[in-house]
């Protein structure tokens, strides 16, 4: 098969990539419900402690910028990664932003919530369509995959598994050997842990 039929052939159960970069509205409507517990949930890690009001409105943001970014995607596996480092960004951005605006003044490196894990380093990337953003989602993936691996078994497998691979609760269970009613428990430890993670690297 040629490489441009692989790029954009579609798995069971993902969205046709193809399709999504013609601008095909079934298939966006099909990716939007498939993506959109992974930015909802990326945007609540942040967002919820301070501002539980605009998680979802992020959510939606994020999901209009991955739209304009579709036509960079190789694969359509990079789509979850993607989505949740632009949720992440636009979240971080919002949080910046508010609470500027609240000490009349354009610092937030004193902002911190050890309890939540939630601290803003002025380093964080902010969201942008410049090269450097692009870059820094990219890198924003990796640390996403990389801080799933750092979770304990089968935490991590499963908050990918739901996440990134759109595993319904009843497969999840299947796959790893745990009961149904455990894999909501997994993946809220799950979150608080991720939370935890980032907050002290973004501390460090």
């Amino acid at each position: 098969m040629p490489a441009g039929l692989r790029a954009c052939s579609s798995s069971v159960n993902l969205p046709d990539l193809c399709a999504l970069k013609t601008g095909d509205a079934n298939a966006w409507d099909e990716a939007f419900a498939w993506l959109w517990p992974t930015v909802f949930a990326v945007a609540k890690l942040k967002l919820q402690p301070y501002f539980p009001n605009e998680v979802e409105d992020v959510a939606i943001e994020s999901l209009e910028q991955l739209v304009e970014k579709v036509s960079e995607v190789k694969s359509v596996e990079e789509l979850k990664p993607l989505a949740a480092s632009i949720a992440h960004n636009r979240a971080v951005s919002l949080l910046r932003k508010r609470f500027a605006k609240k000490r009349g003044e354009g610092k937030t490196d004193s902002f911190d919530d050890p309890q939540a894990g939630g601290g803003i380093s002025q380093n964080e990337p902010t969201t942008g369509d410049s090269p450097l953003a692009d870059l820094e989602q990219k890198e924003l993936a990796q640390r996403l995959g990389k801080s799933l691996a750092e979770l304990k078994p089968p935490m991590g497998d499963i908050l990918s598994d739901f996440f990134l691979h759109g595993l319904r609760y009843e497969e999840i269970a299947r796959s790893r050997g745990v009961a149904v009613g455990s894999v909501g428990v997994y993946l809220k430890r799950g979150l608080e842990t991720m939370r935890r993670i980032w907050g002290r690297e973004e501390n460090s």
